[in-house]
């Protein structure tokens, strides 16, 4: 399972992110992405050179995209992005630390 918070504020992402590694994860468990800065590429060796480029679920299927765009369910469109992979068990922790850290929006993945 997979939570993705959504913030519009640098520093509560950075805090999410000190939180969650307290809470005892990994942060290559965490993905973090901003709307702002995210790139379109026109091929996948232009995508590949770049070091901000995330592969996605559908390069595979020949189509290149930001990580942001294989999200479906937000809502805002701006700010910073942290997913985190987690058990079912830890989901609810998980998601009280997003929303204590002050997360715009949080949707299940």
């Amino acid at each position: 399972m997979r939570l993705i918070a959504r913030f519009l504020d640098q520093r509560e992402a950075s805090g999410l992110i000190d939180s969650l590694r307290i809470a005892g994860l990994d942060r290559k468990d965490m993905i973090v992405s901003s709307f702002a800065k995210e790139e379109k590429f026109h091929s996948f060796e232009a995508a590949a050179d770049e070091v901000t480029f995330i592969k996605t679920e559908r390069d595979g299927l020949g189509e290149l995209g930001t990580f942001v765009e294989g999200i479906s369910g937000l809502e805002g469109n701006t700010g910073i992005v942290v997913a985190v992979e987690t058990s079912k068990h830890d989901s609810n922790r998980i998601r009280e630390i997003m929303e204590q850290s002050g997360a715009e929006e949080i949707i299940q993945d």
